[in-house]
């Protein structure tokens, strides 16, 4: 999806964290469609080795986050007896490329605590068919345990960049400078981001955790931390359903299936 129509940025409390959900209306055929980033990081980790000392080792790995859009039914405020559907997002599923095995591994339903939308121009008036740039920040965990019982727990700041703007009126309507003549809309595209990652995570059986220590390494917890980037793609962001967008990221990677870390422990 090129562009989220928002009709509302709605702040949840869920215990003590701030989570941020951003809802918007269907696609033209009804449907919410799906938003996809390509995602890239690189770094350190330190491992313990069985041979009894620690190795700090380079860390680098890419993939795609994958937006879960929740369908919620609200009524219309300029008609109660009218509902309309809200596409609003709920977390992320995470696929990272494990080349030796031309595999995605998948981390389903990752809490994204945090996705704002901010700046000067949050409250700028527009002129029908303009655009204008915002700030934006997220901050989201990737978090699983493998077959060994050992944990992953790595959390990722980002900063970036998204764009505010407001469609073109209707035939046979006034034109919407004000943002609200009827037959314009105000929309918001999904931003990208660059930023920090930390944490710490055990042994798994994929190049994604132990890239040099291999089946050799103990299973403790190890330091981890480095930057990433996640690019939205507009290309991959037109599907409404999980199976077009997994059939498109087999295809832009090559790989050969998707698989969760527990799939890949399996005897």
């Amino acid at each position: 999806m090129k562009k989220l129509m928002m009709f509302a940025a709605a702040m949840t409390i869920v215990g003590s964290a701030h989570a941020w959900t951003f809802c918007g209306s269907t696609s033209a055929a009804g449907d919410c469609q799906i938003p996809v980033w390509d995602l890239r990081a690189s770094g350190k980790v330190a491992n313990w080795s069985s041979k009894g000392y620690k190795a700090v080792n380079k860390l680098a790995f890419t993939g795609a986050i994958v937006g879960n859009i929740i369908a919620q039914e609200e009524p219309d405020p300029a008609d109660p007896a009218v509902t309309n559907i809200n596409c609003c997002l709920d977390s992320f599923d995470v696929m990272i490329y494990d080349k030796s095995i031309k595999t995605l591994v998948l981390f389903e339903l990752q809490d994204v605590e945090v996705l704002t939308l901010f700046g000067k121009n949050l409250e700028t008036v527009l002129k029908q068919g303009r655009t204008t740039s915002l700030e934006s920040d997220v901050l989201w965990t990737l978090k699983d345990s493998d077959c060994q019982g050992s944990t992953i727990e790595l959390q990722f700041v980002g900063f970036g960049k998204g764009k505010r703007g407001v469609t073109k009126g209707k035939a046979n309507t006034d034109p919407c400078g004000d943002n609200s003549v009827k037959g314009c809309q105000e929309y918001y595209e999904w931003p990208s981001w660059n930023g920090w990652f930390t944490g710490y995570y055990g042994y798994v059986p994929c190049n994604l955790v132990s890239p040099i220590c291999g089946f050799d390494c103990m299973l403790v917890d190890a330091v981890a931390g480095g930057t990433w980037s996640a690019k939205f793609n507009k290309k991959l962001s037109e599907f409404d359903n999980k199976i077009d967008v997994q059939n498109a990221l087999l295809r832009k990677f090559k790989a050969n299936s998707i698989e969760q870390l527990f799939e890949l422990c399996s005897p």
